[in-house]
């Protein structure tokens, strides 16, 4: 095949994926952009002209700081905790034989094979007023009465890191697969504890694979909405369940147009600067 029947073939390869992208992506948020800035009107999905009291209306509503801050705070607490499950998890696997490696990822990415929804009431079992961890916590005489666990931040959060773990534990197993492992032999030949060598010689090394994860967990965590509407109990107002209940309840596709819009800015600018804080800190280490 000769270099001009190749380059013609590698561009006509790109043509699906492009077209994939504008029809199912670019376009679908044109139509959200586009109504955000109309004016609603009853009875109609779209509104009527151009106008930007939508985003004023958010921007001076008390309840959408107040959801932005409980979004961004239950995105960064699920994207923490999940780094505090996955890492050693993501160690063992990593330094376990071929079969028990094999067994142990096959039930770490078993959930992502369940309906969230299923997963979210599994939780609800689990958490409720009644339910096994109260339960057990009564019996064993650790506590009196029932910890409220649903119906508030703590258990969108728990529910939301279980979701996620296997999306912080894949970036992370990655990375270690690159890793020559007598680095880690000849640190505890050198004296070096098995935490000090997960902690100073393993952890630096796999950065990129727990940035990778921490922004990753981050946009799934913020951008959910089943599992806080099910385990927050409409008690836990972040903007995905706020731009929900625009929606169906209020029909105001216009301002929760603006709402989806919005949460995608906070997505774009929280990850860019994370981004640029963590390239300037490995700059800074390399200098050094």
């Amino acid at each position: 095949m000769r270099a001009g029947e190749k380059q013609w073939v590698g561009r006509a390869l790109l043509v699906l994926p492009t077209a994939y992208f504008l029809l199912l992506v670019a376009y679908p948020l044109y139509i959200l952009a586009r109504m955000s800035f109309s004016r609603p009107e009853t009875g109609r999905v779209f509104g009527d002209g151009f106008s930007v009291e939508n985003y004023i209306e958010i921007f001076f509503n008390q309840v959408f700081l107040n959801s932005l801050i409980t979004t961004a705070r239950i995105g960064a607490l699920v994207a923490f905790f999940t780094l505090l499950l996955a890492f050693p998890l993501a160690v063992f696997i990593w330094r376990s034989r071929s079969g028990l490696r094999n067994v142990v990822l096959l039930i770490t990415l078993a959930p992502l094979f369940i309906s969230v929804i299923v997963r979210a009431y599994g939780w609800m079992v689990l958490l409720s007023n009644r339910g096994v961890v109260n339960s057990a916590l009564m019996n064993m005489g650790l506590i009196d009465r029932p910890i409220s666990l649903i119906f508030n931040e703590t258990g969108v959060i728990i529910g939301t890191t279980h979701v996620l773990l296997p999306f912080m534990v894949l970036p992370i197993l990655s990375t270690l697969q690159s890793i020559d492992k007598s680095l880690e032999y000849a640190a505890a030949s050198l004296g070096a504890r098995p935490s000090r060598v997960s902690l100073d010689v393993i952890f630096p090394l796999v950065l990129p694979g727990v940035v990778t994860g921490l922004v990753l967990v981050f946009i799934l965590a913020v951008g959910s909405f089943i599992t806080p509407v099910l385990l927050g109990g409409q008690l836990v107002l972040t903007l995905p369940v706020l731009a929900l209940q625009q929606f169906n309840a209020t029909f105001n596709w216009a301002l929760g147009s603006a709402y989806v819009v919005l949460l995608l800015a906070f997505v774009l600018i929280i990850t860019l600067t994370f981004e640029r804080l963590v390239r300037s800190s490995l700059n800074k280490g390399v200098q050094r």
